[in-house]
């Protein structure tokens, strides 16, 4: 049974994330700063008493994920771009994840699949479940709208101070057997596509996470190993906050990286170029689903 105060900080986070995500939203407008919305969204999130459970991204058409806007970014949202805003909160450690796809030109049905996808996999969030039958829904909801769910990113588990726990949700069909448990607590973010289905590693990242400490001469890779972990509490952290605490920081986030000290994580694009749409809910299993994100 999960604790009152767990419960508690998972509810506190989940209801600060949501309405960051929706305060984000908003911006998503023809002419903004994808930087822009990004801080914006992230100051919010400490207005309304959460920390950062990673960085804020803004993932735009074939961008399907892992995008965060750097210091002086100049990439700008078009009317019609498909913008997948993703933000993350945490309560003392206790993590929500959410996401939305805005299309300043209007919704049509990439977004709506992608939504449906959600809507049906949540109610399903109960003890006794077995996971490949929620990827199976999923998957038949995109062949209901002739579109692809992209089959190699997930929905995911989250623990305290960990974003991705473990286990995975697919929204393509395929071996699962994991069966839900109560109180386990899960990120479901469908993507879907008009294209072929699949994201590729796109280097250069913008996003990086502390994983190990070595011995660094260089002041600033020692300075910035213990930013990692000391003020993002060894979660993902955004190239632009380091850049904004150090300067220019691209020859040491690539020995930090060399070493072992950092991971870094790649922009996700789908393999054919086509928009992506995304939508998450953070869930916590129970016989009534408990989604804290709304």
């Amino acid at each position: 049974m999960m604790e009152p105060e767990e419960l508690e900080a998972y509810k506190k986070a989940g209801k600060i994330c949501g309405a960051a995500r929706d305060y984000g939203a908003g911006l998503i407008k023809d002419g903004a700063r994808a930087v822009e919305i990004a801080e914006a969204v992230e100051k919010r999130i400490f207005e309304l008493g959460g920390k950062l459970a990673f960085q804020t991204t803004v993932n735009l058409n074939d961008v399907a994920a892992h995008y965060a806007p750097l210091l002086d970014d100049t990439l700008t949202i078009k009317s019609t771009d498909y913008v997948k805003l993703d933000c993350g909160v945490h309560v003392d450690g206790w993590i929500a994840d959410t996401a939305i796809t805005i299309r300043p030109a209007g919704r049509d049905k990439l977004i709506e699949c992608s939504e449906k996808m959600l809507a049906v996999a949540l109610p399903m969030f109960r003890p006794g479940t077995v996971i490949e039958e929620i990827s199976a829904a999923m998957e038949d909801v995109a062949k209901e709208f002739k579109l692809k769910p992209v089959s190699n990113l997930t929905g995911h588990s989250l623990e305290r101070w960990t974003v991705h726990g473990g286990i995975v949700i697919p929204c393509v069909r395929g071996s699962a057997p994991k069966v839900l448990s109560e109180d386990e607590v899960y990120g479901i973010e469908p993507f879907v596509t008009t294209g072929k289905g699949m994201v590729k590693d796109s280097p250069p990242p913008t996003i990086f996470r502390w994983i190990a400490d070595r011995p660094q001469r260089d002041v600033t890779a020692r300075q910035l190993l213990l930013a990692a972990k000391s003020d993002w509490q060894r979660l993902p952290f955004a190239k632009r906050w380091a850049q904004e605490k150090f300067g220019n920081v691209d020859l040491v986030l690539n020995r930090l990286i060399k070493d072992g000290s950092l991971w870094a994580y790649n922009t996700l694009k789908e393999v054919s170029g086509k928009p992506v749409a995304q939508t998450e809910h953070t869930v916590i299993v129970a016989d009534k689903p408990v989604v804290i994100t709304r």
